[in-house]
């Protein structure tokens, strides 16, 4: 009976350590991946026949259409262009409730409805706070959910209507596009191409496609060039603009969605970006793009015009030809001939008086052309013009993840070493940071071996690790939610699980730690004349850069958990003084709160400071004359008991920071996961109860 005893005691033990827990996730979130990776290679082959044979025929059927129709398909090393979309849609509405004292606030307002055919370029057009991209990102299946939320409308596919929770296969390039910024064009392509397409084209097929979306889009002459953003130094916002478009036609969609494409480009700029889409329509692509106040080259690119007002009014659809004399037959004339068209519809759905008119006369305009609008769609619901009856999802995959996850890290792994590297500005500021705090300790400290020097000990190593997570956290919740903002979307387009680029992030961070933290602890511990002790030196270091590791962990948990930097940094202070509180020296473990007893163990800041004061007192003595500071203190070991020091040796709190540093990591996965990007469905019109997430 023993030995059985003993084992559950051990197995006790073990899984009442905290650490226990976030491995057992991390195995599991592993062992998920790997079996993905598995099915994509075949290994799975039994399991996956197992569930079809579970699976009733009807759903089977359903999902195998399901897959071919997010597929592409590959003939000589090439992508096929896939099947043209002809996209039409009706009674588009969105409500937000805005509680119970304001009630609802329409955004759109069931009017809109209109058809995008292939080798056609739709332009949505209309006063800034009409909801033109959010009627866009209504179509294309990407309105960010909310409770609060409401749509509805109908969309039909080639015929066929689409379930509400569909993402539709387009390429879909917002108004605003980030990228990895010290990227090239070329490499921010051939990134993506290797995760979208793994092992289906050869690498020459792979390749040349990158060389044929370069070509194609107008970026051959800035393929080595860095992409840049705001602070960093690339190529063209125009160039950008065309590089969202190359890496969303890297499976071929036949449809194409733009949220004002031309916004912040200059005539020339805009010009040619909109020859590129003309070129793309001529080829058979469905263009669809909002646009705001274009100009009359620009204008003039396209084939039909949607026209939204005020409160999402829908007040024109039909051919961009044909809008003037529309606009004049209904009672809203040019004031010259010289006003170009755009200029002139723009005046007319405005709710702004033209030509003279009263503020009444304005509102009367406007209203009278949404009835006209509304009396014309009659009778063009989808569901009237659905013949077969047949319905469609689309998952947005677009044939899905292709690389294994071995792949996926190695590529996400490379991204984040390459960023690291070639941010030698970030770099130099924080290498000048920490050298200019460990001068400003060396010159303030001059440690000797008097009573006085046991405080000025104890105050040294708190204020370096206090410091040093101060300083690892800022700069993580600083970075860290600017590049979440981009990994959501590729992880919302399934380039890639949260499970590989995470592992990348955190190990692609180790060689900088280790950097800082070496070069500051290099200075600092030998001006302020610690101890000079056979192997202290290099278990300081060791301990720096474990502490600078919980640290990093620490800012990337906050970070996955914050929507943006601002709330990040809003956060930080508490966390950081909370474990100020608890580094081992403020408050006596007897009078720690019964329900905050477990902060200890997981300090930020206490293992750190713990292991920097045993490896510095350790074998010390100090002498009895000259100026004292509370009970007198002979030896290290005296010093460390003032405060509860000394029960861990440093291999143990070393063990502890890697196991805080592992939790750290585990709940910043946890975090990724469970703020992924979430879409609202689009119910049917006139459903009692419509689903709004998914």
């Amino acid at each position: 009976m023993r030995p059985k005893a003993t084992t559950r005691r051990t197995m006790s033990r073990i899984k009442g350590h905290y650490f226990f827990w976030p491995c057992l996730l991390l195995l599991l979130l592993l062992s998920r991946d790997c079996a993905h990776a598995q099915q994509h290679r075949g290994i799975a082959h039994f399991g996956t026949k197992l569930k079809e044979t579970l699976t009733p025929p009807s759903q089977r059927k359903k999902a195998k259409q399901q897959q071919q129709q997010d597929e592409f398909v590959i003939q000589n090393d090439r992508i096929q262009a896939q099947e043209s979309i002809d996209l039409e849609f009706s009674n588009i509405q969105l409500q937000l409730d805005q509680g119970r004292r304001k009630g609802s606030k329409t955004i759109l307002d069931g009017s809109i409805h209109g058809r995008a055919q292939p080798g056609r370029m739709l332009a949505i057009m209309g006063p800034s706070g009409a909801g033109k991209s959010t009627l866009l990102h209504a179509l294309s299946g990407r309105i960010k959910y909310s409770s609060k939320l409401q749509l509805q409308g109908s969309r039909i596919v080639n015929q066929q209507a689409v379930t509400g929770d569909s993402m539709l296969p387009c390429a879909f390039i917002e108004q605003e596009v980030e990228f990895f910024p010290h990227m090239t064009v070329r490499e921010t392509l051939v990134f993506r191409v290797e995760l979208k397409l793994g092992s289906q084209l050869s690498k020459q097929g792979r390749a040349d496609m990158v060389d044929d979306l370069l070509h194609q889009l107008g970026l051959t002459k800035v393929a080595d060039t860095i992409v840049g953003n705001a602070r960093v130094r690339g190529i063209s916002g125009g160039e950008r603009k065309r590089l969202s478009i190359a890496v969303e036609m890297i499976s071929s969609p036949s449809l194409i969605m733009l949220d004002e494409p031309t916004s912040g480009l200059d005539s020339t700029a805009a010009t040619a970006l909109i020859e590129t889409l003309r070129e793309l329509a001529d080829q058979g692509k469905t263009i669809i793009a909002v646009i705001h106040q274009p100009s009359q080259h620009v204008f003039g690119k396209f084939d039909d015009l949607l026209l939204v007002s005020e409160g999402g009014k829908q007040v024109y659809f039909g051919e961009r030809s044909k809008v003037r004399s529309y606009m004049e037959t209904h009672g809203c004339r040019a004031e010259s001939d010289e006003i170009g068209t755009a200029e002139h519809v723009l005046d007319c759905i405005t709710r702004m008086p033209v030509l003279q008119e009263t503020m009444e006369e304005a509102e009367e305009r406007v209203d009278r052309l949404a009835e006209l609008a509304k009396q014309q769609s009659a009778g063009t619901s989808v569901s009237k013009r659905d013949a077969n009856n047949q319905v469609r999802r689309f998952t947005g995959a677009q044939g899905g993840l292709k690389a294994s996850i071995f792949v996926q890290f190695k590529l996400l792994a490379q991204r984040s070493l390459r960023e690291v590297k070639r941010s030698k500005g970030v770099i130099l500021i924080k290498i000048v940071q920490q050298v200019t705090t460990a001068l400003i300790y060396g010159g303030i400290y001059s440690l000797g071996n008097d009573q006085a020097s046991i405080q000025d000990r104890f105050g040294l190593l708190s204020l370096i690790t206090i410091g040093a997570s101060n300083m690892a956290i800022a700069g993580s919740i600083r970075a860290f939610p600017r590049e979440k903002a981009i990994v959501s979307k590729e992880l919302a387009n399934k380039m890639y699980r949260t499970f590989p680029y995470f592992i990348g992030k955190a190990l692609s961070e180790l060689p900088l730690v280790a950097l800082f933290n070496g070069i500051f602890g290099t200075i600092a511990y030998h001006l302020t004349g610690l101890s000079r002790a056979p192997g202290r030196f290099r278990n300081f270091l060791l301990l720096l850069t474990t502490h600078g590791l919980i640290s990093e962990a620490a800012g990337l948990v906050i970070g996955a958990f914050s929507p943006n930097s601002d709330v990040a940094l809003a956060i930080f202070p508490a966390v950081l003084v909370l474990n100020i509180i608890f580094d081992g020296k403020n408050i006596s473990e007897e009078n720690t709160p019964k329900l905050l007893k477990w902060v200890p163990k997981l300090g930020l800041i206490r293992w750190g400071f713990e292991g920097l004061c045993v490896n510095e007192f350790e074998g010390l003595s100090f002498v009895t004359t000259g100026p004292r500071r509370g009970p007198v203190a002979k030896t290290g070991i005296e010093a460390l008991g003032r405060f509860g020091l000394g029960k861990y040796s440093i291999n143990q709190v070393m063990k502890n920071q890697l196991q805080v540093t592992g939790m750290g990591w585990t709940l910043a996965l946890l975090g990724l996961m469970l703020t992924k990007q979430k879409y609202v469905t689009m119910a049917q019109p006139n459903d009692d109860e419509p689903d709004t997430t998914r």
